[in-house]
């Protein structure tokens, strides 16, 4: 659960909807990613002037692990709003995610019915939860705490309905709080257009390369902030049709600006 901590700044669109967070979830109080490291300052930079624009991200509180792994697969091409009071519903119908493992695909489609794809993630969330506690013996994700990065990635995405999105956000959002950049589409937009990854790559390659570049010195907390700025620049500034160029504080590094806007 994430709380504005006073910072009177306003930040891009995405990261008010991270905030608005803490108005409706009471559930619960609350990667490294082990690849080679490329010698890039490119997204040093990019991150130094998203701070001089927007300023830093508010501090938050943070699901528990099981929690960030139900809202993620909840909000997969979903509104924020409305994934995050899907999640506040179910989350109150439920009482705990062991209720969930056990209830029926069609009960659940129907608690959840306003989310995109509802059908596919009644069926998908039980069952990842299941694999979870037969493979674990209880549902708890808290022990990728102690595992190397790389082999939590792959164990989560070895889940029912698991994707590189969902795998970082429960191991970078979460109460896990491990250094991992999270990619999901209006990031990905960005770092196309810039030229951080190849134009035509999706989440996956383009989660795999960016975390290859992240700055040696970056925390966990550093992560998730450029994670969040990029997110945020993405539905604000850089959208997918007619994308507000000459505000963009990335404007002159960016590769795709059409020539006359910089």
């Amino acid at each position: 659960m994430f709380l504005n901590q006073g910072d009177d700044r306003k930040p891009p669109v995405g990261l008010q909807t991270h905030v608005a967070f803490v108005l409706i979830l009471f559930f619960h109080s609350g990667m490294q990613y082990t690849l080679p490291l490329v010698a890039d300052t490119r997204l040093a930079r990019v991150h130094g002037l998203l701070l001089a624009r927007f300023g830093p991200v508010p501090e938050c509180y943070r699901l528990d692990p099981v929690s960030q792994l139900v809202f993620a697969m909840l909000s997969g091409r979903t509104r924020d709003a409305v994934a995050m009071e899907v999640f506040a519903a179910l989350a109150r119908r439920m009482g705990a995610w062991e209720r969930l493992v056990e209830t029926a695909a069609s009960e659940l489609q129907g608690i959840i019915a306003a989310v995109t794809f509802a059908e596919r993630k009644a069926r998908q969330i039980p069952a990842a939860l299941r694999e979870i506690a037969a493979r674990r013996g209880r549902l708890d994700l808290e022990f990728l705490a102690r595992w190397p990065v790389e082999e939590g990635r792959v164990w989560l995405e070895s889940l029912t309905g698991v994707g590189p999105k969902t795998s970082m956000a429960v191991l970078g959002l979460s109460t896990l709080h491990r250094r991992v950049l999270m990619v999901d589409t209006a990031h990905n937009r960005v770092a196309c257009r810039l030229g951080l990854v190849p134009a035509r790559a999706d989440i996956a390659r383009a989660t795999r390369l960016l975390n290859r570049q992240l700055p040696a010195a970056w925390t966990a907390n550093d992560t998730e902030t450029h994670h969040f700025l990029m997110q945020g620049l993405g539905r604000s500034h850089c959208v997918y049709r007619q994308p507000l160029c000459p505000d963009c504080p990335l404007c002159r590094l960016c590769r795709s600006v059409p020539e006359g806007r910089a």
